[in-house]
């Protein structure tokens, strides 16, 4: 099997946002605009969001899209599965992606929901208990490919320095041995920070960071994360 060269891009800054209330959001955003390409809007973080009917939680939406109008907007909801499913399924045309866990039961639903939409869908898969091997998370690549993902996102908690080689290995040999979807490779934690900057370097094209507290474990705050890539990538 011929093996694909891999680009070597600087990713883009996600900002994820885990904010309870509009105002929160809209302050944490606009401290941290200038450093960033796309936001995260981490829905369950918000109060009462399990609450929401349709109508308002469009509302709500429609106000979080116009705040962050500049940058791409990504809808996230954990937790609860069908809360979960309603919320994407709420969100589509009008969020930039959803992201969808790869192992909610509603993910075909999802997919067909955004099939003729321009709301693209990120599948993700996190692992918090320790880091895969390196076959393992191709593997996994793989299997949320043939889900239908437009993004494909795999990040997995390092509890060495080691591992964060695993994590970088696998994105690297997803890329390079099929016709890749775009990937987000992380390895969580403190012991994973490495992979936020340098895995650009094995083909993901996104790294999360955060505004004033970490939306997941060994996060970034945004500003910094611009510093380190400008750094590891020669830019400014």
């Amino acid at each position: 099997m011929k093996v694909r060269r891999i680009e070597k891009k600087r990713p883009e800054i996600c900002l994820s946002l885990g904010c309870k209330t509009i105002e929160e959001f809209e302050t944490e955003y606009v401290q941290n605009k200038d450093y960033c390409q796309a936001v995260e809007w981490c829905v369950d973080r918000m109060d009462d969001y399990a609450e929401y009917t349709e109508e308002e939680f469009k509302t709500v939406l429609k106000e979080i899209k116009k705040i962050c109008r500049a940058k791409k907007l990504v809808v996230s909801c954990k937790g609860n599965e069908d809360v979960a499913a309603d919320i994407l399924r709420w969100s589509v045309g009008t969020a930039n992606i959803v992201d969808i866990d790869a192992d909610n039961k509603h993910i075909k639903e999802l997919l067909k929901a955004t099939r003729f939409s321009k709301t693209k869908v990120l599948v993700s898969h996190h692992r918090y208990e320790g880091m895969p091997s390196r076959d393992e998370i191709a593997e996994q690549f793989i299997k949320m490919e043939k889900l239908g993902g437009d993004i494909l996102k795999v990040a997995c908690f390092a509890k060495e320095e080691i591992d964060t080689h695993s994590m970088l290995e696998g994105a690297a040999a997803y890329v390079q041995l099929r016709k890749p979807k775009p990937i987000v490779a992380i390895a969580m934690g403190e012991n994973g920070q490495t992979s936020r900057v340098c895995a650009g370097d094995f083909g993901s094209v996104m790294s999360y960071a955060c505004g004033s507290q970490p939306t997941a474990p060994g996060q970034f705050n945004a500003k910094e994360l611009s510093k380190y890539l400008d750094v590891y990538y020669g830019e400014k």
